[in-house]
Formats: structure tokens, C-alpha cells, sequence
């Protein structure tokens, strides 16, 4: 099953959620937010993984972030700031009905969730949260400015060369340009290959409308927070688990791993593949994601933080 639903966000846009089971109030639902420049599709191999190896167990739904997939773009930049995005979370979980989710997100995906869940209205909706190749921007602004041994400034030095494309990405419309030419997208699909385990069935079908509107979380939300992170940091009770791809070449396994402000119920998981290992390795997200649901709904989660190696 793969239904689709509209929310009418606070400002007018229309959010496109989608459904692979039926929503039971009565079952955990686990809701995926996907990345740039991705769009819901990027989620099916997990949604598949999950209920294939747990019938009937949980609520499985992912949204197209606004402006990606068939969700509408806001009238203007502002619209893609992260207040805006945090409540496109919640908006989203009150259509579904249900007292609370269990946030998934990758990427972009991710870095809304982390805002999502250090935010004092929608993280108490949220019982637990997997995040994946995205960190929280002021943690990110954080981990730039903790080097105090030659070991750690190289873990920094790595990190600003991987976000170099940033810096591409808020030059106005030379991206645009890039992405219009087809370059881009090829380009993307090139790195989208690096760290592969093989041909995989799942792949992200994009539109020229991912590629362009979500340029726009990056210009609405950076680099501020980069040069200057919050203080103090945001914090959360939510259960948070991290899963670091060893070959992501955006975002390194050091800076996801410096979790800034959260509490003892959280974990690290050094994991194997790229960036997009959503796609790539799907089983492998789903049952480390059905492992952290678990382990949230019976109160058995590590504590206090555990740094492990999963392949």
C-alpha cells in the first residue's frame, strides 16, 4: 500500500505525505523525512525492508519536504528557514492522528530532525529519533570551533573540505545554472555511487524541482550557524541515534558523532557505506531503526552513550 495525503502547512504549503501502510493509531509510526536533493522516494527500500521483515508492526510514512516531490514550494526564501521546517513536523504528525512518532531522517531530513526534536513544542511528539548523515547545525558550528589536539583539528580540517560545496550552493544562480545544464545531476548521481556495496533496486527518481527550491535550505539557513552556534546549545530528552556512514564524503562519521547537548539515552553507531546508504544498504538502516524503536518503546535503551561498529 502507498497512499497519498495533503497538509496545508502553517503558511499555506501544500505537503505531500505519504503513506506505505495504513495509519493505526495503535502501532508505532515511524516518520521519514528525506534530504537534498532528494525527495520521499529515497525512503522506499527502507519502508520495503521494514515491512517485509515486520508485518503489521508499525506505521510506515515519509513527506516531500516543501518544494521537493509533489509538495509546493513557499512564496519565498523565508519559508525554508528551520522554524518554519519544525513546524511542517508537527503539522504533519497532527494529520496523521497519532500521540507521537518515531522521527527518521537523512541528510537535509536530518538536520530538520534534530531541530525537530531539540524544539520544546514538537519534541515531546516524538518518541524517539534515528538520524542519518545530517548533524544539528549548531552542533556542526560547535564541533568547527572544539580542536585542542592535533588528532581532533584534522577531524575539523576534514570536515571543512567536505562542506565546501556549500559555499557553491549559496552563490546565487550559478547552482541553478549548473543544475539546468543536467551537469549537476549527473554529477550528483557519480558521488551518489561512491561507497556502493553494489547495484542496488533502489533508486531516488528526482526532478528538476529537487535539485532547484531545495538550494533554498541551504541560503535560508547557513552558514550563520556555523560561525556562530547557539549558546548555550539546544538540548532534548528525546532517545537519539546516530548512524554514521565510514564513506560519506559530506558529512564525516567526527561531526555526527559530536552530539552536543544531548542526553545519556543516545547511541553511535559507525555504520558501512556512503551517503546515501538509505538507498544502498536499506536493510541495514531498517533493522538498526526497528532495533532503536524497540528498544524506546520498552525503556530499554543504552545508557549511558555507546559508540559501536555495525556493518
Amino acid at each position: 500500500m502507498d497512499s497519498t495525503t495533503t497538509v496545508t502547512a502553517t503558511d499555506g504549503v501544500a505537503l505531500a505525505v505519504h503513506a506505505y501502510t495504513d495509519v493505526d493509531p495503535r502501532r508505532p509510526t515511524i516518520l521519514a523525512i528525506h534530504g537534498y536533493p532528494d525527495n520521499h522516494h529515497v525512503w522506499d527500500g527502507v519502508a520495503h525492508k521494514l515491512l517485509e521483515n515486520h508485518p503489521g508492526k508499525y506505521n510506515v510514512v515519509a513527506y516531500d519536504v516543501r518544494g521537493a516531490g509533489a509538495s509546493s514550494p513557499p512564496a519565498d526564501r523565508s519559508g525554508y528557514r528551520l522554524p518554519q521546517l519544525i513546524a511542517d513536523v508537527g503539522a504533519v504528525i497532527a494529520h496523521l492522528g497519532v500521540d507521537d512518532v518515531h522521527l527518521l531522517g537523512h541528510d537535509w531530513g536530518s538536520i530538520q530532525g534534530w531541530a525537530a526534536v531539540t524544539d520544546p513544542v514538537v519534541g515531546p511528539k516524538v518518541a524517539s529519533y534515528t538520524s542519518i548523515s545530517g548533524p544539528h547545525l549548531d552542533y556542526a558550528g560547535k564541533f568547527l570551533r572544539s580542536p585542542r589536539n592535533p588528532r581532533t583539528l584534522l577531524a575539523v580540517a576534514r570536515q571543512v573540505l567536505e562542506s565546501a560545496y556549500i559555499w557553491l550552493f549559496l552563490t546565487p544562480r550559478l547552482p541553478e545554472a549548473i543544475f539546468r545544464s543536467g551537469f549537476g545531476g549527473r554529477l550528483i548521481a557519480a558521488l551518489e555511487r561512491i561507497g556502493r556495496s553494489g547495484a542496488s533496486p533502489w533508486e531516488t527518481l528526482r526532478g528538476q524541482n529537487d535539485y532547484l527550491n531545495g538550494l533554498n535550505l541551504y541560503r535560508a539557513n547557513m552558514p550563520r550557524p556555523l560561525f556562530k552556534p547557539a549558546t548555550p546549545l539546544p538540548t532534548t530528552d528525546v532517545a537519539v541515534q546516530v548512524l554514521a556512514p565510514r564513506l560519506d564524503l559530506f558529512v564525516s562519521p567526527a561531526v555526527q558523532r559530536f552530539t552536543g547537548a544531548i542526553p545519556p539515552r543516545h547511541r553511535v553507531l559507525d555504520i558501512d557505506g556512503g551517503h546515501w546508504v538509505v538507498t544502498d544498504r536499506p536493510e541495514i538502516v531498517a533493522r538498526l531503526t526497528d532495533e532503536w524503536v524497540e528498544q524506546n518503546m520498552t525503556g530499554s535503551a543504552d545508557t549511558p552513550d555507546s559508540d559501536m561498529r555495525q556493518s
